[in-house]
C-alpha cells in the first residue's frame, strides 16, 4: 500500500517501523504460528488503552513507508503485526484479526477499531470471516478478572 503524501510519517517512526518489520518477518519465518499468536496476545495484555483509529492509521502508514526500505515482503500479515508491535510499544492496543474467504480461498490479516470496523482496509475485507481475533483488554476489564 502506498503512503499518501499528506500523511507521510516522520523519519523516526518510519525507521522504527522498518526495524520492527524486519523482526516480525524473521519471527514469522522461524517461529511456529501459535507462538506468534501467543506473542500478540501477550502484547495485547500489556497495553493501557485502545488506540484511536487515527493512531492506528499513523502506524500503518509508517509500516507502508518502511516496507519500501526493507528487503523483505511486507504483506497484510507482516503489516498488521508490525503495527500491533509499534502500538504496544506506546502502550496502545488494537484488535488484530486473521480471516479467510472462499471462493477463491484466500487469507487476510487486518486491524479493527473498538467497534469492529476494519482500519485502513478495502471494502472487500468484509468478505473475510475472522478465524483468530486478539483484542486488548481495557483496564476496567482487567480489574474485574
Amino acid at each position: 500500500m502506498a503512503t499518501a503524501p499528506s500523511v507521510r510519517p516522520c523519519l523516526t517512526l518510519t525507521a522504527s517501523a522498518a526495524c520492527v518489520g524486519l523482526i516480525v518477518c524473521l519471527m514469522l519465518r522461524v517461529a511456529r504460528f501459535n507462538h506468534v499468536t501467543a506473542a500478540v496476545r501477550w502484547l495485547a495484555d500489556t497495553t493501557r488503552r485502545h488506540a484511536t483509529p487515527d493512531e492506528v492509521m499513523r502506524m500503518l502508514h509508517a509500516v507502508d513507508a518502511a516496507a519500501t526500505l526493507i528487503p523483505v515482503r511486507v504483506a497484510c500479515l507482516e503489516r498488521s503485526l508490525t503495527a500491533v508491535v509499534l502500538l504496544a510499544a506506546r502502550r496502545r492496543g488494537v484488535t488484530w484479526q486473521l480471516g479467510v474467504r472462499t471462493p477463491p480461498l484466500a487469507t487476510h490479516a487486518w486491524l479493527v477499531d473498538a467497534t469492529g470496523k476494519p482500519i485502513d482496509e478495502p471494502l472487500t475485507t468484509a468478505a473475510y470471516r475472522p478465524l483468530i481475533t486478539v483484542s486488548p483488554q481495557t483496564l476496567a476489564n482487567r480489574s474485574m478478572t
